[in-house]
């Protein structure tokens, strides 16, 4: 039973020492391995341990041997560049705080050799503004329970004041919506929900919302989300503030089409145009942050059509020119 129980065991720590210290590029030898082992105080014969690594072999374990260098492991669940972009996306998560940051990407260090972690530490320390608040797992967590158990929600909603701190948007007042779904948009987290007094589709940013409660009541707006596509709604709202939906006609030039390809995917139809570059359909929400993208692109894209929205962009140029105005 004893001799059973050292061979399982022995096994557990090769395995541990395998996936921690060896990868593509930093093998070890056997006799460095049976060393490793009999400082555990394991017993680790050359038979033996070609045994246990056959064993993790055959049981899925990439270990390989590696001609006049040792064995290592050449493959795992994460590449070590699927790594790093998931540190980065961490990284760049305002919502998260600077704790939570460092605790999630130091769980993929355990995805890696050593020497993978430590690529993967120097690319942890970098300046970006995150959150001081916590409170937005227990948010996210509130809402993916009532999608999963499809039950309306209610809620209180914050906005920064003058001072710089966040106060209820409405005071004493309960937003009820039915959430279906949660999208990432630059850098934040919104909820997708529908609105039952208004019979329509809002989004909520998930760092705002306070006090979540799941209610009796079932979700509204099974109809409205049948064949709802996230991915175009998202490209659709600009940064989630929502306006009226409107089909409009861009007037771009050839070095817009990046532009154009990031916002609105490479599903739209590029029309050339006779003196050089294309114009493109797209559906939009008018709001201040479409007019916002228009206008950081002017001189490379011009809303062309239709005649309405010409008018209303024309008339929040104006209202801009004129606070500027006021101000002087």
């Amino acid at each position: 039973m004893a001799r059973t129980e050292n061979q399982k065991r022995r096994l557990l720590c090769l395995l541990d020492l395998l996936l921690h210290e060896t990868d593509a590029d930093h093998p070890m030898p056997l006799a460095e391995i049976g060393k490793r082992l009999a400082e555990m105080g394991l017993n680790a014969e050359r038979k033996s341990l070609y045994d246990d690594i056959r064993t993790l072999a055959e049981h899925g374990i990439a270990v390989e041997y590696l001609p006049r260098h040792g064995y290592a492991v050449m493959a795992r669940t994460y590449e070590l560049a699927e790594l790093k972009m998931l540190v980065d996306i961490i990284r760049s998560a305002k919502f998260l705080t600077e704790k939570k940051s460092r605790e999630l990407i130091r769980k993929l260090y355990g995805e890696t050799s050593r020497y993978g972690a430590a690529e993967l530490d120097r690319q942890v320390y970098t300046a970006r503004v995150k959150s001081k608040s916590e409170i937005i797992y227990y948010t996210v967590d509130a809402l993916h329970a009532a999608i999963r158990e499809n039950r309306q929600i209610s809620f209180r909603y914050l906005h920064y004041n003058a001072h710089k701190v966040r106060v209820e948007k409405s005071p004493g007042f309960r937003y009820v919506a039915s959430p279906w779904a949660l999208v990432w948009d630059n850098e934040n987290y919104y909820l997708v929900a529908y609105d039952g007094e208004t019979r329509s589709i809002r989004h909520f940013r998930v760092d705002r919302m306070r006090d979540v409660r799941a209610e009796a009541q079932k979700r509204l707006g099974k109809e409205a989300f049948g064949n709802f596509d996230i991915g175009v709604y998202e490209a659709k709202t600009f940064g989630m503030f929502g306006g009226k939906e409107e089909t409009v006609t861009l007037a771009c030039t050839e070095r817009a089409a990046d532009a154009v390809i990031d916002r609105f995917g490479t599903e739209p139809t590029f029309i050339p145009r006779a003196g050089g570059g294309f114009d493109v359909t797209v559906r939009v929400f008018q709001s201040p942050q479409f007019y916002a993208w228009l206008t950081g692109l002017s001189g490379l894209i011009r809303l062309k059509a239709p005649t309405r929205a010409v008018d209303a962009y024309r008339a929040y140029l104006t209202g801009a020119l004129d606070g500027l105005k006021n101000e002087e």
